[in-house]
Order: C-alpha cells, then structure tokens, then sequence
C-alpha cells in the first residue's frame, strides 16, 4: 500500500491528477475508513473542482481523527467553499479549542457565525476581536454586517466606514458599503475604484480576487447608472465564476423530473386512498417558495411583523432531513412505503424546528423548497405556501447580478439561467396541477402596485388578523440574513420593476431562452 500511496503522491505532485486521483481511489477502496487515503482524494477532488464530492471525504477523513489540525484546516476550506457553514462552524469551533490564539480563526468564526443565522453571538465575537486587535479592519466588517443583519443598519454603515479607512483594499467592505450606503457619497471608495480597475486580472492574481473585484465594480458602476460598465464588470465577474466548476442542465432537469415523477398524481391518490395514514396536522408551518431574488424575503418580512409569527429564515431543515431519504425517488419503492418516508422526513423537520421554535407560526423561507412543494402538500396539508413570483426576465437578471455563495451552480451563465428559470417553471405548473388550492401565488409587481391590498390578501391566506406591523414591515428589527437585506428596511419601491431595461441588449442570449 506504500508504495501505491508514494506513487499516488509523486503523480498528485506532478500534476497528474486523473492518474493521481485512480490511485487514490483504489487505496480509499482498500480501507474506506482511513484518514489519510480519505484526506488525499478528498484534496484532489477539490482541486479539480470537484468540491461537493471532496467534502463527503474529508468529513470521514475527520470522524477517524476530529481534532486533526491539518484535516480540520483543509475541513474548513471545504465547507466555506460550499457555503456548508454548520460544518465550518463545528470544526472551526474544534480548531479554536486547539489554537486558542489564533484570531485568524475567530475572525473565520464569526463569519459563519453569520452566515449560520448567529448574529448576536457573531456581534460578541467581533467586538472581542476588536478589543485584542483594535486595527482589524475585518473585525470591524464583521461587526457591521452582524449589526446590519440586526437591523442597526446606521451603526453597521459606520462599522463599514472604520473598516475601509483602516483596510482601503478590502473587497467585502466595499461591497457592504455598496449595499447598505444607500446612495450615500465616500470620497474614499471613489478614490479606490480606479486602483482596483487597474489591478484587475493582474497576472499573479487569483480568480477567485478577480471575480469579486469585478463584481465590486460592477456594483459600484450599476449605482452611477454607467450601464455598460457595469455590465462589462457584471459578466467579468460571472464568467471567472463559471470558469470555476462543472454544471450539467441536464443533470437539473433530470432531477427536477425525478421529484415529479415521484411527487405525481399515483402518490396522491395513495395519501387519499381508504386506510392512507393520518397526515400531519400541524399548521404552524409557512411555507415561502420560488425563485431566489422573486421577493421572498419581503413577503417574510410583513408576516413575521405579524406578534404570532417567528421567521426561520432561509433553513435547510427540509432538504436535510429529505436526503436521508433519497430512495423516495426510487421507481421499484412501493407506493405505500413512499408515504410511511414522506411521513418521516416531514415529521423529523417539524422536530426539528419545534425544538427550537416556540412562536404559534412560523415562516420557512428557502426559495429552493419548490422542488419539495409535493412533499409539503402530501405531508403537511394544514401548512400554508406561499409562491413568490416576479417577472420572469426581472428575476433572472437580479439572480445574474448576485455573487451567491454555495450551490447556485446554474447562475453564472445567461442561456444556464434562463434553462433553469423554464425548468422551475415546468416543475411549478406540475405542482399546480396536483396542488392548486393548497398554493398562493404572492406577485411581486401586484405586491408593489398595491401593497395595502396584497398584504391584506397574504394575511387571509395564512389565517391572521390583520396588524399594523405587517403594513409597515420596514420597521421590523428582526435579523434578515439575504440579498435583499437593505431593501426590506425600507417601505416598498418600484426601483426594481423595471431593472432590466437598461440591459436589453446584453440580456439578449437571456430573454431569447426565456421566450423559447
């Protein structure tokens, strides 16, 4: 095995990656628990862009040896990479025990800490940081957008302000400033826009700096309504994103049929039929679905203004605990066995939820949750869904212009885009078809047109009175973890309904798949 894994290791070194990686494999085979085989194919992977697989393997890698440093390290890169931000947390919690004074670390914390919907813990760790280093500019950042996020959007922005005064080239804090200045004037971040067009695709720099920086510009370019230059950055910054993993629409389109196939009118004759098993009757659930960038963190907004109702925000509870039980999908599974493990799965997220969710409703705002609907319908009919929709172009072009973190794979490509759009289309026709008293459709453009009416509408749906905060959902202090985090402080405007407009023209491979 040695001598396999030194020949492994010479081919790895040389470059040789597929020679590398079968040698890699076989040893992995030979011993399926091992750390280093795990650790080394788990390296490999994620060097040729193959995170998602490389994850699996370095988390077996850290269940033989947890408090491993360099496992945990190469854990961490991984799982930020991915956006996977639990296991970040975990195993950066791990290293933090392990190098107690290693601020780098706690700065990395914090950031999760965020991400993961911590932000008063995320706020502490960052003023602590502060406090030991007075001239981390990132602690300073961090502060911000764990205040931003807290709805102290002025006190963030003054965070954002000392950070970019003490670290004028940092990227994330142009970009917060950007995003929370509401239009504001800074001398210095006019001044600091040449010098990062110039360093642009310097030639030692990574892609990964490149990709952000010309989505800073773009940003930066979009608010002086230079339309061309905003777009140049907008695709720049896109298209190094792309540069960097494989995507298959086939691959999406053969999923979203799996789940229609499987979701289908045969599974709901079967939860019907005489002798079905009672169906969940919890009705605590609210259910917030569709595109991202459709208004879904809106529509969160004004109901958790509601004094009966909590926002979960963006979880991933359902999706979880729904891959514990793929072979739901399966063709040769019974039709009676698919209801006893769609019982399941729902039950175990209720659980989960419940246990840490005392409020009368609550409100689950993942966008991706549409390709689960069916399950929602079938398991939980008393759980309200809520579909949020917005012109299909409007949507499409503000999904292109956010650099999303995690697995949005099909966003960085114009024709990917719109393929994708008209698949989740599709998929939604066929959950009308099946569900179609059970589902609200929340339109943006209505929504915008007439809010006091739409509210109103929205609020029936769910079966609450109607309160004075829900019409005024701006004044809501609750945290708010999305892209839409600046707009949901404030009342509703009509800036976004035509956004597009201005990019006819290099939207065209983009509105030419959408009217096919």
């Amino acid at each position: 095995m040695q001598e396999i894994l030194n020949q492994a290791q010479s081919l790895h070194q040389q470059g040789k990656f597929s020679e590398a990686e079968v040698l890699y494999r076989q040893l992995q085979k030979t011993e399926p628990e091992n750390p280093l085989y795990n650790s080394r194919l788990a390296l490999i992977l994620n060097q040729t862009q193959r995170a998602h697989e490389a994850l699996a393997f370095i988390s077996r890698a850290l269940d033989a040896l947890p408090d491993n440093p360099d496992l945990l390290n190469q854990g961490v890169a991984i799982s930020t990479s991915l956006a996977e931000n639990k296991l970040s947390e975990k195993w950066l919690t791990t290293l933090i025990q392990l190098k107690p004074n290693d601020l780098g670390l706690q700065e990395q914390l914090c950031g999760v800490l965020i991400a993961n919907h911590q932000e008063n813990k995320a706020l502490a760790l960052s003023k602590d940081l502060i406090k030991k280093s007075p001239n981390n500019a990132n602690a300073y950042n961090l502060k911000g957008l764990a205040l931003s996020r807290l709805g102290e959007v002025d006190k963030g922005y003054k965070s954002f302000q000392k950070a970019l005064k003490l670290n004028p080239g940092q990227l994330a804090v142009i970009k917060n400033l950007l995003i929370y200045g509401k239009g504001k004037k800074e001398p210095l971040l006019d001044q600091l826009i040449p010098q990062l067009e110039r360093q642009l695709m310097a030639p030692s720099q990574a892609p990964a700096v490149n990709m952000n920086i010309a989505y800073v510009l773009s940003m930066y370019f979009e608010k002086l309504k230079n339309t061309d230059k905003s777009f140049y950055y907008l695709k720049l910054g896109n298209d190094i994103n792309r540069s960097t993993y494989e995507y298959s629409h086939q691959q999406t389109s053969n999923q979203f049929q799996a789940l229609m196939n499987t979701f289908s009118e045969s599974l709901k004759v079967e939860f019907e039929g005489k002798g079905a098993p009672i169906r969940l009757e919890d009705c605590s659930p609210i259910f917030i679905l569709g595109m991202p960038r459709s208004g879904t963190t809106l529509i969160e907004q004004i109901l958790s203004s509601h004094s009966l109702v909590a926002a979960e925000g963006e979880i991933t509870d359902l999706k979880d605990n729904f891959e514990k039980h793929t072979d739901v999908l399966s063709k040769e599974l019974p039709l009676s066995a698919k209801v006893e493990k769609c019982l399941s799965i729902a039950q175990a997220y209720l659980d989960g939820v419940r246990a840490r969710q005392t409020a009368s409703f609550f409100t689950d705002k993942m966008p991706y949750n549409f390709m689960l609907l069916g399950l929602i319908a079938l398991t939980m009919p008393n759980a309200k869904i809520i579909h949020c929709t917005r012109d299909p172009l409007e949507t499409c072009f503000s999904v292109y212009k956010q650099n999303f973190s995690g697995s949005h794979a099909y966003t960085n490509e114009l024709s990917e885009l719109g393929q994708y759009y008209l698949e989740y289309q599709k998929m939604m026709a066929h959950w009308e078809t099946l569900f179609g008293t059970q589902i609200y459709e929340a339109n943006y453009e209505k929504m915008v047109a007439d809010s006091e009416s739409e509210i109103a509408n929205l609020l029936a749906f769910c079966g609450l009175e109607a309160e004075a905060a829900c019409f005024e959902f701006h004044k809501n202090k609750r945290a708010v973890r999305t892209a839409s985090v600046s707009q949901v402080r404030q009342p509703i405007y009509k800036d976004a309904l035509k956004a597009s407009a201005p990019y006819e023209k290099q939207l065209l491979p983009l509105i030419e798949v959408l009217k096919n």
